[in-house]
């Protein structure tokens, strides 16, 4: 039995825990964790809980020690539990134990470890709305250049219909914009500041919340004070909302690949995004998308590895929530930095292969069903039997191995009488046209569909709603960056002694 069970901490335990933590903390949290430091000496000297030479000293030194940052290079020696006291012990050091232990007046470790995980969370997520914008910005300006190239859509498979790239890409925009909105709704509930709520049920101290708050930039504070300590909806709103987007985006480029794929053949890839074979010459790898597709799966995975971790843990402040979970959770945003890159640069990048698009249009008879609604309207016939003629015909061009372009007129005719029991009225010229993909995509200007000014009203509003998110998102780092002026300005204010009473 090690001899040092007895005393903390034992050996084992700063090992495997208290060690490493101090490297996460170190590494996360120390810059939130003096900010924390320097609002609540603001608050405490404006609500005369400290008087303004402590405020103005401790300010100095909490400075100071910051500057130095001696700790940067301290390993665990067990003389101290985390940077929390370490600073506190530096600050003794600096001040005196007395002066120094001022600064902890009406808070507790627990209000400001989840203030810490709340800012380091809100810089992370508004840099993945920045990600994603930026992303989101080359996927739309491909898609205003794609709205005259046609592609071949599929569904179970198959070949199914013709759109533009256009069109397809405004699907994917559609959800992009969506997962934002996901994002920026977790953001704006973690954008609240839990300070005040002390270890559980705030202080008898006469302590100004809002303030805190403001100087740290937050919206404003998590009003209940055990809910501000036990609450997790914060992390888990946000990861959940990571988690939904990877899953979208990991389908896009699933989609992706099978367009690369030589049997389809629908987009070439950019020779910077092409690997080759190490002993096939004619090999041309889209490996990036592989790439994508799994950073995009290990990323969704962590975060749902934060999730499940909140899972059955009790409601109340626990270590389950905290520093080593909150660490394992800024991987998934690393991962998402590269790959939201990656895949707005492919995207932009990629170029659609129209002969061969149009190949397998032909071949697939894809725009078959504006064949049938076309016969509709000339001769004047319900759907049902007009889908009958057009699946007939397809039938009958399958089995003889030719498509559209190839139909003879006389096939059209005899398949048309089989099921009808009289000639057509329309003529070849009709038939040609109605089977013709330009002609597909033209009459499809119903809201939301691929024809072309349908389609940039959609993109239009697409860039509308987007720029929207980017105000939503700007107006939080306008607010961030105006309270750090304020708090440094009133920390710099009192230590000159303008402030002091």
């Amino acid at each position: 039995m090690d001899s040092d069970y007895e005393t903390f901490p034992a050996s084992v335990y700063a090992k495997s825990v208290l060690a490493p933590d101090l490297e996460i903390y170190k590494q996360h949290f120390s810059g939130p964790l003096h900010k924390i430091n320097l609002a609540h000496a603001v608050m405490l000297a404006e609500q005369e809980l400290i008087g303004p030479k402590d405020a103005a000293n401790i300010l100095e030194a909490l400075i100071r020690i910051d500057r130095r940052r001696s700790w940067a290079d301290q390993k665990f020696d067990g003389s101290f539990e985390d940077l929390f006291f370490l600073i506190e012990r530096e600050l003794g050091q600096e001040l005196g134990e007395e002066t120094a232990g001022k600064l902890h007046t009406g808070r507790s470790r627990n209000d400001m470890e989840h203030t810490m995980f709340r800012m380091q969370l809100r810089r992370r997520l508004l840099g993945l709305l920045d990600n994603y914008a930026q992303m989101a910005d080359r996927i739309l300006a491909r898609a205003e250049n794609g709205i005259e190239e046609t592609v071949l859509l599929y569904t179970h498979g198959q070949p199914a219909q013709v759109s533009v790239l256009g069109h397809y890409l405004g699907a994917a925009i559609e959800f992009i914009l969506r997962d934002m909105t996901r994002i920026l709704a977790a953001l704006e509930e973690v954008n609240n500041s839990p300070m005040g709520a002390a270890a559980i049920t705030t202080s008898g101290f006469n302590l100004n919340r809002d303030r805190v708050a403001e100087l740290l930039g937050f919206g404003g504070i998590v009003e209940n004070s055990y809910g501000a300590i036990a609450n997790v909806d914060y992390i888990t709103a946000s990861y959940s909302s990571i988690r939904l987007g990877c899953i979208h985006l990991g389908r896009l480029v699933q989609d992706l690949i099978t367009w690369t794929g030589f049997e389809v053949a629908q987009i070439d890839v950019a020779d910077g995004f092409v690997q080759i074979s190490s002993i096939m010459p004619q090999k041309r790898n889209p490996v990036p998308l592989e790439h994508l597709r799994l950073k995009f799966s290990l990323a969704s995975g962590g975060a749902e590895q934060v999730i499940q971790t909140m899972h059955n843990t009790p409601f109340a402040d626990m270590n389950d929530s905290e520093r080593e979970t909150q660490a394992a959770g800024f991987q998934v945003f690393d991962r998402l930095d590269h790959a939201l890159d990656l895949l707005g640069s492919f995207v932009e990048a990629m170029k659609t292969n129209q002969p061969s698009i149009n190949r397998r249009i032909q071949k697939s008879m894809a725009t078959i069903t504006e064949l049938a609604d076309t016969i509709v309207r000339t001769e004047k016939m319900g759907f049902r039997a007009a889908h009958h003629v057009a699946s007939d015909l397809a039938r009958q061009a399958l089995l003889r191995d030719i498509g559209f372009d190839q139909l003879p007129w006389d096939l059209f005719v005899t398949t048309f009488e089989g099921v009808t029991g009289r000639k057509p009225k329309m003529d070849r010229k009709e038939m040609s046209r109605a089977t013709s993909p330009k002609h597909f995509i033209a009459v499809r200007e119903m809201a939301g569909g691929p024809g072309p000014v349908t389609l940039r009203q959609s993109l239009n509003s697409y860039s509308d709603r987007l720029n929207d998110l980017k105000i939503s998102s700007g107006e939080i780092k306008t607010h961030i960056k105006s309270a750090d002026v304020q708090l440094n300005q009133m920390v710099a204010e009192m230590i000159t002694g303008k402030n002091k009473k």
